[in-house]
């Protein structure tokens, strides 16, 4: 059985850590500014501001991709498709993400979605250990069902065939820092009565969910 509270522990480290970075770098610019005789200011004001931009970009992903949705209003992709976007900047990872597969495919997207796409998007950025490209593609079926793919290519793409399994629903394994962002996916998925195919070619591996109309 599933320890949701290891679940909440492992997940609260996840964010904890990797809002430490760009939050230290912002209070090592702070203290370098307020040293006697430092003449680096420009320096460190843009090490302020380039660290605090991107510990707020993340802070905004993750209440996407963690923060508890209300009711079935739709969402708008373009404000979820910018905060990806500034999520990555300056990384070694490139968000394909284009207007006509967001707001523009006038395909309806519920707001419990979007949250998925922002954990799919987790889940790929982490297989691109040496970065690569995510790409996000929406749209609708003929039957009137809801697809989503979010795709990752990169050199040296790291998955695990048993991420694919927790993703499906074949297995449940003990929660640890590895699997708890794709077994919290799943459950996403579940919710959303959708169902979830993994593949993995070479250096790239594709996501696709299905969502009944």
């Amino acid at each position: 059985m599933i320890d949701e509270l290891q679940m909440a522990e492992l997940l609260c480290t996840r964010l904890c850590h990797d809002l430490t970075g760009p939050i230290g770098a912002v209070h090592n610019g702070a203290e370098f500014l307020s040293e006697d005789g430092f003449n680096m200011q420009g320096q460190a004001m843009e090490l302020i501001t380039s660290s605090a931009f991107s510990a707020v970009s993340r802070l905004q992903f993750y209440r996407m991709a963690y923060g508890v949705v209300r009711g079935s209003g739709e969402a708008g992709l373009s404000d979820k498709q910018k905060l990806a976007t500034d999520f990555f900047a300056g990384s070694k990872v490139k968000l394909d993400w284009p207007d006509s597969h967001a707001d523009a495919a006038g395909v309806s997207v519920s707001l419990k979605m979007s949250r998925l796409i922002f954990n799919l998007i987790i889940i790929a950025h982490g297989a691109l250990i040496r970065g690569g490209t995510i790409a996000i593609r929406v749209g609708q079926e003929t039957d009137g069902r809801k697809q989503l793919i979010v795709s990752a290519q990169g050199a040296g793409l790291r998955w695990d065939a048993d991420m694919g399994k927790i993703l499906s629903g074949e297995t449940s394994p003990p929660l640890d820092p590895k699997n708890v962002q794709v077994y919290l996916t799943r459950r996403f998925v579940e919710d959303l009565n959708a169902t979830l195919t993994c593949k993995v070619n070479g250096e790239d591996l594709v996501m696709t969910v299905a969502q009944p109309a």
